[in-house]
């Protein structure tokens, strides 16, 4: 069957870029400038902060929202006048060692708020900063990526719509309307359309192609991350929380990596929630089918880079269980840019895998269409509304409805849409797997922008919920995971080819919270619990051992008061040091939990059906099902519990 929607294929006209605007006055610009100098001073070869800096800012914040904008004028404001109270003057008006030393001193504050402040400060000064080819030349790394391959536009894609070009109301018609297209909407609206059913797929970003790839960061950020990138998780620590915004959802800006859920967590989904249903087991056919739909295999020895033969050296002489990570790209060639749009379409992300497979069943999908509110008539889901990007409105009118916007957006829209607010715990149980990660420099060269990015792991401590897993990164983001300033900051990103990262996350304990924020971006609160802390402290302490056991001749865990481990003598330092959640740096990818599943309507969101407890024909097909902190990387076992899904929703309808 089909849904009744006519699909325009008008292309959209390519518009010449304008300059970027110039968004600071000419004082604020002097503080960018002063700032700039004095966070990156120059190094032997690579260039210092100055002019340059400030155009690429701009360009960085070209497009930005005017909140944006003014939030980082409040910032730059708050710097110039940090000196004051201890030196009588602004920041702009000392001279440059005197600004570096004040930024030194507030980068080694044991304050994590303090610490905090500046490093969101300093994050599109070095974003900016290092986002130019030429830096890469000058550590002698490789920049840019080589060209897609042509090929004929595929007749899936005539199935798409693109709300942006929409240029009046739309109502539409479907039997099951799907919200989003990542790991959960994607599988579900490809089962379903499998099986014959009139699917709709709704998509508030946009579809991108492997021409839209250049590999660089900043240009990802702009297009497919939520909120450029720049979402935090606010608590006892600033975590910056990433999340896909595009056709494919987090998919199409995730390392890749494919893990079984673990069956120590599905016992205790089992004996905590009473979903009985779920096991390694039962699982293991839907598995199976999404294994083979991506393709899944172990990443290939010639392109795991550098990090992973320092790692692998470590790890066999400390006697750890370690490995190359299953993956699903196929054909990977290991230009290193996953998390920024796979360029040769290796990666079989949904908008590469499930996307155009539903489509080629006669599934439609709408670009552009953010879901305003779910309608629900005597108790049962009968479609949604969506605002174009155009401006107009598009009505969908359904016999089923699937919520598939992933744990941040999902409980956003049903709790505007006023339901699933019986048990109270729409929005919360929020786990995110907290991570960081270690920077080692060696003899050797590593060069992180050759090879997969997350390629390789080790497994020594999984059932302790810490899974290690490689994270190497390019120049400018690396600058960003560094919160040094000054000319340490500098001589460290002008040894990035002898660099490797290595990082790890947990099977996280603390639970947060998801609200509704300004202009509807997801407001997100967490604190890591002191058991997570110590368990966090543990990741660091393996990780830098493994880094000393390979050869290391610095190793950088970037605790706060505890920059660097050198020997055994430092590991035990490390070991006996009282930290607090602030001392670490933290970043998280994998929000999960906060629409969960589970048999009693009074703990949890929807059933073991997926159906919510209190709206029937209400789906939920994405991570916020999860019950629990999953342990392993989540995009399998959303597949998975999403085709067994499609499957009830299918008999529901019949």
């Amino acid at each position: 069957m089909e849904v009744s929607v006519l699909v325009s294929h008008a292309e959209s006209a390519v518009e010449e870029k304008a300059a970027p605007v110039r968004c600071f006055s000419p004082r604020e610009e002097r503080i960018l400038l002063a700032l700039a100098e004095a966070a990156i001073p120059e190094g032997r070869f690579l260039e210092g902060g100055g002019p340059g800096t400030l155009e690429r800012v701009y360009r960085l914040l070209d497009g930005a929202g005017e909140s944006r904008v003014a939030g980082m004028r409040t910032l730059l404001w708050t710097a110039e006048m940090a000196p004051v109270p201890t030196h009588g003057r602004t920041l702009s008006s000392l001279d440059r060692e005197r600004r570096e030393a004040f930024l030194s001193r507030w980068e080694r504050s044991r304050s994590h708020a303090l610490r905090s402040l500046l490093r969101v400060l300093l994050v599109p000064l070095k974003a900016a900063h290092f986002d130019e080819p030429r830096m890469l030349a000058h550590v002698g790394c490789k920049s840019g990526q080589e060209a897609p391959r042509a090929s004929e536009p595929a007749r899936w894609k005539r199935q798409m719509l693109h709300g942006r070009e929409m240029s009046e109301d739309l109502r539409l018609e479907c039997e099951v309307v799907v919200i989003g297209t990542g790991a959960g909407g994607a599988a579900a609206a490809y089962e379903l359309a499998r099986r014959g059913r009139a699917v709709l797929l709704l998509e508030e970003g946009e579809y991108f192609d492997r021409k839209d790839f250049d590999g660089r960061a900043a240009t990802a950020y702009k297009k497919m991350y939520r909120d450029e990138g720049v979402s935090v998780a606010l608590g006892n620590v600033g975590i910056p929380l990433w999340t896909g915004r595009a056709v494919g959802g987090s998919t199409i800006i995730n390392s890749g990596t494919c893990y079984r859920a673990p069956e120590r967590t599905l016992r205790y989904w089992r004996e905590r929630h009473g979903l009985h249903q779920l096991s390694s087991e039962t699982l293991a056919p839907y598995y199976e089918r999404v294994e083979a739909m991506l393709e899944v295999a172990e990443a290939e020895a010639r392109y795991l880079g550098g990090i992973a033969r320092v790692i692998g050296r470590g790890a066999g002489r400390l006697g750890l269980s370690h490995g190359p990570l299953r993956r699903n790209a196929p054909g990977c060639d290991g230009q290193g840019v996953c998390c920024f749009g796979c360029p040769t379409g290796a990666k079989r992300s949904t908008d590469r895998s499930f996307i155009p497979r539903a489509l080629e069943h006669g599934a439609q999908l709408v670009t552009g269409a953010p879901v305003v509110s779910i309608d629900v008539v005597a108790g049962r889901a009968r479609g949604v509304r969506a605002k174009l990007a155009s401006g107009h409105e598009l009505r969908v009118d359904a016999q089923a409805v699937v919520v598939a916007g992933g744990a941040l957006m999902t409980p956003i829209l049903l709790k505007r849409s006023g339901l699933c607010g019986q048990s109270g715990y729409l929005g919360k149980n929020l786990s995110i797997h907290p991570a960081s990660k270690v920077l080692a420099v060696f003899d050797e060269t590593i060069d992180m922008t050759q090879g997969i990015p997350q390629g390789y792991f080790i497994d020594s401590l999984a059932e302790e919920g810490i899974l290690f897993e490689g994270a190497s990164v390019p120049l400018d983001v690396a600058s960003l995971g560094v919160p040094w300033v000054g000319k340490r900051f500098t001589e460290l990103m002008e040894q990035y080819r002898n660099v490797a990262l290595f990082g790890f996350m947990l099977q996280d304990h603390s639970r947060g919270e998801v609200r509704e924020g300004p202009k509807g971006s997801p407001l997100v609160v967490y604190n890591l619990s002191k058991k997570d802390a110590m368990r966090m402290r543990k990741g660091f302490e393996l990780v830098c051992e493994v880094f000393l056991a390979a050869g290391a001749k610095r190793v950088l865990p970037f605790i706060a008061g505890l920059d660097e481990v050198r020997s055994a003598r430092d590991l035990e330092a490390l070991r006996s040091r009282r930290l607090l959640p602030g001392d670490f740096e933290v970043t998280a990818f994998h929000p999960l939990g906060t629409a969960r599943m589970g048999v009693d309507p009074r703990r949890s969101v929807i059933g073991p059906d997926h159906e919510a407890h209190d709206v029937e024909r209400l789906f939920v097909c994405d991570g916020s099902v999860m019950p629990s902190s999953l342990g392993v990387n989540p995009q399998m076992t959303i597949m998975a519990l999403a085709l067994r899904a499609a499957e009830i929703i299918d008999e529901r309808l019949s």
